[in-house]
């Protein structure tokens, strides 16, 4: 019998454009079937306080529902929709724009770290490549940041760096190439691009230099006469010489520029000629493939047995040895009690549930005094492969209350905790506190409507008289929640 054949859909929200990407798997390859591009330039509106300017706001908005028609005819476990550098800065301040865009996407947008945009960068760009695994340096230029990945069949050196075209545009191009005052724009903004890279010269030692995306698929064209092909040392610095010697961008001759480019292609070529200068660069190849092609095959994998996450945190526990029988019990527990309490409860839920609780111990490596407090730092702040930030924040959240005083914390787009789930976890905690093994047979967990109700067979109580005790505290630690904890004893 023939497979079915599945489409998946990725949506890139990007400080400078916006990219979908339409695709489906014919066998093991790839093929794109509909892409689209929207320039709407969001890092412009970007303010001092890291809120977005009203109008861009509406600019990206009505892209998104240019794009909405594509996304409907999909199932939403196979759309993807990510946001990188800009969103990463607005989150604290973006509610209301994420809500408007989820509403018309139908499905959540996920902030990435710059280190998740970069490793999904380098998948995208190794789905093109063609013949056996060699060492690579793969360079992203965005509107808002720049990612340079080194590696051969997997990643092995990912950097983000805060320098693009559409933010470079804002910081250094505002009043043309070369200011009244004299000032070359263009070889400072070139300065400071070579100051971030200094300590990054050996990123394309012996590796095969390969870029993507709109900067250098534009640089490329002006070089090559409209085709995108490799990129020459000798030709960049051409180019960036005539550029800045130029008093403004509209004033050289470049046919084969997109005119929505040209107010940020300046700004686009000082950082990747200082990129071609500082890392010693002679030729880059341009990939057709990105981040979107990357969002796809890590999405397809999510959904036939190749999560990348599973794997972060399978890693996680053997770094840091986490007691594997210790999460073993206590997930087995909190997911058994889980299905009572909301046996329709969500997959991805439940897998949330189970990584908390695989991860609940890390902060032990390091410390015993303020392990939670700990482990949920490492678990929000780590470069966690595979996770978005709003997923490390619920895991993070999770960890750090899964015993204790519950820690209210403010919910925000993309945080939204549950209850059940922290309840779960923290029973499953109790129920093992002592690292042994225990039967749930006449425990029931369920939800009365105004409270959780935890009914226990005095039997079993009275064969764990600590337990016992630290029900009794936990109930009195959920007395301030909306949904107060009841333990019945019959």
């Amino acid at each position: 019998m023939q497979t079915p054949i599945e489409r998946y859909a990725a949506l890139d929200l990007g400080s400078n454009s916006f990219h979908l990407l339409l695709a489906e798997f014919r066998g093991q390859r790839m093929v794109r079937l509909h892409t689209d591009r929207a320039m709407v330039r969001l890092a412009e509106g970007l303010d001092a306080e890291r809120n977005l300017d009203p109008a861009v706001s509406e600019r990206a908005l009505a892209a998104l529902n240019r794009f909405q028609p594509v996304l409907e005819k999909l199932p939403s476990d196979h759309i993807r929709v990510v946001g990188t550098n800009t969103l990463r800065a607005a989150a604290a301040n973006a509610d209301g724009f994420l809500e408007e865009a989820e509403s018309i996407l139908g499905v959540p947008v996920e902030i990435i770290s710059g280190i998740e945009e970069a490793r999904l960068i380098y998948s995208g760009v190794m789905a093109a490549a063609d013949g056996p695994p060699r060492l690579r340096c793969v360079i992203d230029i965005g509107g808002g940041s720049t990612e340079l990945v080194r590696g051969s069949e997997s990643p092995e050196k990912l950097q983000s760096l805060y320098m693009g075209c559409v933010s470079y545009s804002k910081r250094y191009f505002a009043d043309g190439i070369i200011s009244r005052q004299t000032v070359n724009h263009f070889k400072r903004a070139q300065r400071a691009a070579r100051a971030e890279l200094q300590e990054l010269q050996h990123m394309a030692t012996e590796a095969e230099v390969v870029g993507c995306s709109g900067t250098v698929k534009a640089v490329s064209r002006v070089l090559n006469g409209g085709e995108v092909e490799d990129i020459k040392r000798e030709d960049i610095d051409r180019l960036a010489q005539e550029v800045a010697e130029a008093e403004h961008i509209a004033d050289l001759d470049l046919p084969n520029l997109d005119e929505e480019r040209r107010p940020v292609f300046a700004a686009g070529l000082a950082i990747l000629h200082a990129i071609f200068c500082e890392l010693d660069i002679q030729r880059m190849e341009v990939s057709p493939y990105a981040i979107r092609e990357g969002i796809v095959h890590d999405l397809a994998g999510r959904l036939h047995g190749g999560d990348r996450r599973a794997d972060t945190v399978a890693w996680v526990v053997q770094r840091w040895q986490i007691d594997a029988n210790q999460a073993r019990r206590v997930s087995d527990t909190a997911l058994k009690l889980l299905q009572q309490l909301r046996p329709e409860y969500p997959p991805e839920g439940r897998q949330r549930l189970r990584w908390a609780i695989q991860l609940h111990e890390v902060g032990l490596a390091l410390t015993h005094s303020s392990f939670r407090k700990l482990g949920a730092f490492m678990i929000k702040h780590a470069d966690l492969a595979g996770f978005s930030k709003g997923e490390q924040e619920h895991l993070a959240y999770l960890v750090r209350n899964q015993r204790g005083r519950i820690k209210q914390l403010k919910e925000h787009y993309g945080f939204h905790p549950s209850p059940d789930l922290l309840l779960c976890l923290r029973l499953g905690c109790i129920i093992h506190r002592d690292r042994t093994e225990r039967t749930l047979q006449g425990i029931n967990l369920a939800d009365q409507g105004d409270a959780y109700r935890l009914q226990i067979e005095r039997e079993w109580l009275d064969s764990s008289p600590a337990i016992e005790e630290l029900l009794y505290q936990e109930e009195l630690h959920w007395q301030s929640q909306l949904r107060p904890l009841r333990l019945l004893a019959v």
